[in-house]
């Protein structure tokens, strides 16, 4: 029992440093792209269709929203993460396998199999 919390210590502290490094780096692409979009044309980020506008809701926006609930409820933070790259490989299914963006929020379900883990043991 008492290595099955450390391992489950373990594998929340793998999700959290994942995710802070996923995040540091979306929030700096998305942050680059609308001071440039800013810049360019005075207005912000424009899409050319519809299907680029859902994709963006998906990724980054719905990853980065599941990380950051992650590192107070795993379990839904996670559940938000994975829902949104599945959501985003529904739309793009050419980027299926992109280790860049399935890098970006692995960490998603990292907190997922935390949050299995550390509810069985407090039900054991």
């Amino acid at each position: 029992m008492k290595n099955r919390r450390k391992t489950a210590k373990i594998i929340l502290w793998i999700a959290r440093v994942w995710s802070l490094l996923s995040l540091f780096f979306m929030f700096w692409m998305v942050g680059a792209h609308f001071i440039e979009a800013l810049s360019e044309n005075g207005g912000g980020i424009s899409f050319n269709s519809s299907r680029e506008s859902i994709s963006f809701l998906f990724f980054p926006v719905c990853i980065m929203i599941g990380l950051l609930l992650a590192w107070k409820w795993e379990g839904l933070g996670g559940l938000i993460t994975v829902l949104g790259i599945v959501g985003f490989h529904i739309i793009r299914p050419d980027l299926i396998f992109d280790p860049m963006i399935d890098g970006l929020a692995a960490p998603g379900l990292i907190f997922l199999l935390y949050w299995l883990i550390n509810r069985n043991l407090k039900t054991a």
